[in-house]
């Protein structure tokens, strides 16, 4: 039986708000990564680190969130390695004093985390990362357990649907009987996807989605209802 993940969470906050931004002209949501994670495991702990005297927007979903936001004090020259100092350092004694945390998240696309990483797989820890693909440096994406990118955290908004469409299929697998005119029973046929007529009076079927568009959604659902040990109904 697999270990149940208890997870910690590091967010840098100005890296990751800086590089969704720049690159997906997106605010950064940790609602969307903490729901992430959820499937996973267990949130156990969760920190951010900023200047939050100049984040006043953020600060209201952080606490809406329960997360608890660590006060990073800039250096007169503006050094920006003080926060990722901060929670290294954080991370790195949760893993010593904490046993019960076995599982580490990593809100960050920034490639001076991936000491930090290394050591927590030497101790045994999980290790995710969560970032951007375009701004995550791509050794940092290759050497943690698990990289969840946010670009498909933004696209499986619309998943539950499917997901629901899947749990509940195999409940409308059984066409529901009706009495025609003569009295017999007949099952009830819906429309057919596609079915809608056009405005000459045909029906035509809507051009199929694009496999490589299909497919992470489909893997995607899948994941989910393995997570929750629902069986699907596949055909």
């Amino acid at each position: 039986m697999q270990e149940k993940l208890n997870i910690a969470v590091f967010v840098d906050y100005d890296n990751i708000e800086i590089g969704l931004k720049s690159t997906l002209r997106r605010e950064f949501d940790v609602s969307l990564a903490l729901e992430s994670l959820k499937e996973r495991g267990d949130i156990v702990a969760k920190f951010a680190y900023a200047n939050w005297g100049r984040q006043d927007g953020a600060t209201r979903q952080m606490a809406e969130n329960a997360v608890q936001m660590v006060q990073r004090i800039p250096s007169p020259r503006g050094d920006k390695n003080g926060a990722d100092i901060n929670l290294a350092l954080d991370a790195l004694e949760m893993a010593f004093t904490h046993t019960h945390v076995n599982a580490f998240a990593i809100v960050s696309g920034d490639s001076d985390f991936i000491p930090l990483v290394n050591k927590l797989k030497e101790y045994g820890k999980t290790v995710f990362v969560v970032g951007g693909k375009a701004f995550t440096s791509t050794i940092l994406q290759q050497n943690c357990h698990e990289f969840i990118s946010f670009e498909t955290l933004l696209q499986d908004v619309a998943v539950p649907a499917s997901v629901l469409a899947l749990e509940t299929r195999q409940s409308h697998q059984q066409p529901r009987p009706r009495v025609d005119r003569q009295g017999g029973d007949r099952p009830e046929r819906g429309p057919e996807r596609g079915d809608r007529p056009d405005r000459s009076g045909r029906r035509e079927r809507p051009a199929p989605l694009e496999l490589a568009q299909a497919m992470p959604l489909v893997e995607r659902a899948l994941q989910v209802l393995e997570r929750r040990e629902v069986q699907p109904q596949l055909a």
